[in-house]
């Protein structure tokens, strides 16, 4: 099985190193490469991860005439200098019969080629309502990663090893993949289906380890966004009075009810702000203020800059040119040669 990581500039190094690491310690374990691996870039020069390590790979993505899998790694914003050409690629493979996929913020850049029209994705917490605005034909569900009709979606780094621990087990052994999690001392296998952490916001809690009531408020809160409800209205779901609803959210999630409400609907506007092109005015509708003078407002009080002036920031990673140019003066460059 042939195994490619294709990285475009600002890629985040972690979860490309754990995907490679992880086939390293099955080769070693297994004592032969049953799963093969290269990396390129899509014209096969350097390319810069978001850290500022610079990576030489293989080849050329137009080079691939043959991938069982091909896993895309790219910074949110980043994408194709030549689409068409890129995209023809991964078309020709996906008829191959080889599967493409998705790393986290790549999954931007395959959703502008069309290629996950109609495909459940997986899809990083922290982008999924930007995805959902930006592109309305994909499914999003919130699991570690998904395989749909020949598509991968893989949400965050330790997913990526979760994945590459199927493949281990499905192309060698549940023994090994098992030998494998534990050399990284990872204490347990997720399947494909399993729900993403989500962060708790206190006393270092996930979301899925709260108490029953605060879980379920929460995710009442998540559902509602947009048709904003009141506090008491999660406080009756959960089955308590007004005054205990409060202070036992307070005391679980160190904030109001009402604070982190509009904490987490700030959070989805953002994602739209950072990496849509939706108009302002609908992005604050689409989180349940009526007027944009008052979600500008509160944004501004929030991250330090109106909405218009995140969205147009050159030093944000969506319009960032030094990466877009393989450059980073403030660092110097480090290389990984691919073997």
């Amino acid at each position: 099985m042939t195994i490619t990581f294709l990285c475009l500039p600002g890629f985040p190094l972690a979860p490309l190193s754990l995907a490679i690491d992880a086939l390293r310690v099955a080769e070693d374990i297994n004592g032969t490469p049953a799963l093969d691996w290269q990396t390129v870039s899509e014209d096969g020069g350097a390319v810069v991860s978001s850290s500022g390590l610079s990576l030489t790979p293989a080849g050329a993505l137009a080079t691939v005439t043959r991938s069982d899998v091909l896993l895309t790694f790219a910074a949110a914003d980043g994408g194709f200098a030549q689409p068409a050409a890129s995209n023809a690629t991964l078309r020709r493979l996906l008829r191959q019969g080889g599967k493409v996929g998705a790393v986290n913020g790549a999954i931007f850049a395959l959703a502008r080629s069309g290629l996950f029209d109609g495909v459940r994705c997986s899809v990083h917490f922290t982008y999924a309502d930007a995805v959902r605005e930006g592109f309305p034909r994909l499914e999003v569900c919130p699991t570690l990663f998904c395989e749909d009709r020949g598509r991968i979606s893989i949400s965050g780094a330790a997913a990526v090893f979760e994945y590459m621990l199927a493949l281990i087990a499905q192309h060698t052994s549940a023994e090994i993949a098992v030998e494998v999690a534990c050399r990284f001392q990872h204490a347990t296998q997720r399947s494909e289906g399993a729900p993403q952490l989500l962060p708790g916001h206190s006393r270092n809690q996930t979301r899925d380890m709260l108490p029953r009531p605060i879980r379920e408020a929460v995710q009442f809160f998540a559902d509602h966004l947009e048709d904003r409800v009141l506090i008491q209205d999660a406080a009756d779901l959960v089955g308590l009075s007004l005054r205990q609803f409060e202070r036992i959210f307070k005391q679980e999630m160190a904030t109001t009810p009402g604070a982190y409400y509009r904490q987490l609907r700030l959070d989805a506007a953002r994602q739209k702000v950072l990496h849509t092109e939706t108009p302002l005015s609908e992005v604050a509708f689409s989180v349940g203020y009526e007027t944009a003078s008052a979600f500008n407002a509160i944004y501004r009080r929030t991250y330090g800059r109106s909405p218009s002036a995140d969205r147009a920031d050159p030093q944000r990673s969506r319009a960032n040119a030094a990466l877009r140019d393989h450059a980073l003066p403030q660092r110097p460059a480090l290389t990984l040669a691919a073997e």
